[in-house]
């Protein structure tokens, strides 16, 4: 499953039309508590995470997966290119950072190659 969590709901929009064209399972939300609220690892999931959003944010959902041992491939978009953000994202190993607006067909490959990645290294393991 790939989880899209960003809280202006226009670039939800855009994701949503690029995950759709590409066939790809998605679920959409509008903040981490959100999807903290659902979220069952499985070992299966890709995340595409907006750094900058109210309550948890992107880094502060980040430094939970890191606490808790998640380890999730994340790919962090943001509009605002900021050194803090880009710190956290190297701790904890994000695949990709990106900034908006996204273009759409270098998010879809990145989630297709990463996805292929994981799923391999999940049936090898």
């Amino acid at each position: 499953m790939i989880y899209l969590i960003d809280d202006d709901k226009s670039v939800r929009r855009a994701f949503e039309i690029f995950l759709r064209s590409a066939d790809l399972n998605y679920k959409s939300l509008e903040s981490a508590e959100e999807f903290l609220s659902i979220f069952k690892p499985n070992g299966k999931d890709l995340l595409v995470l907006d750094l900058n959003m109210p309550g948890i944010t992107g880094c502060d959902l980040l430094k939970k997966f890191m606490r808790e041992g998640i380890h999730l491939p994340v790919i962090a978009v943001t509009g605002f290119d900021e050194q803090k953000y880009r710190e956290c994202c190297r701790e904890y190993g994000v695949i990709a950072y990106l900034r908006k607006p996204v273009d759409g067909e270098a998010l879809i490959d990145l989630i297709k190659y990463n996805l292929d990645i994981h799923m391999s290294n999940n049936l090898s393991s």
